[in-house]
């Protein structure tokens, strides 16, 4: 116990020294109720942003999803890439053998000697 609380207690002692009066609850609603204002006024309700404000936050929204899953979709740039490349080869090889003049089965003939 801090030397405050011995203090205070030694001036009042044990008794609660805070008293209500009797039946004070007891009508306590009706004679707060009887103090109000009666009025038959409603509370203005203020909006504090105006209403073309949230459609803009919602085509904000709407927009941002619709980019990211397009975004999403999209072929990355080096499959782009190694499907050019594949191409670029291969058309590389046609136009070799069209310029060697050498068939299929010249080719053929070729690998199975090369064995």
């Amino acid at each position: 116990m801090t030397k405050e609380d011995m203090n205070i207690q030694e001036l009042v002692g044990r008794r609660n020294p805070f008293r209500v009066p009797e039946g004070y609850f007891e009508g306590f609603n009706e004679r707060l109720m009887n103090r109000l204002p009666q009025t038959g006024k409603k509370g203005k309700t203020v909006r504090l942003l105006p209403r073309i404000w949230h459609y803009a936050a919602a085509i904000v929204v709407v927009a941002g999803l619709t980019s990211v899953v397009l975004w999403s979709n999209r072929p990355s740039v080096t499959t782009q890439l190694a499907e050019n490349n594949d191409a670029a080869v291969e058309s590389f090889y046609d136009d070799e053998l069209d310029y060697i003049m050498v068939g299929n089965t010249e080719i053929a003939v070729y690998l199975t000697e090369a064995e």
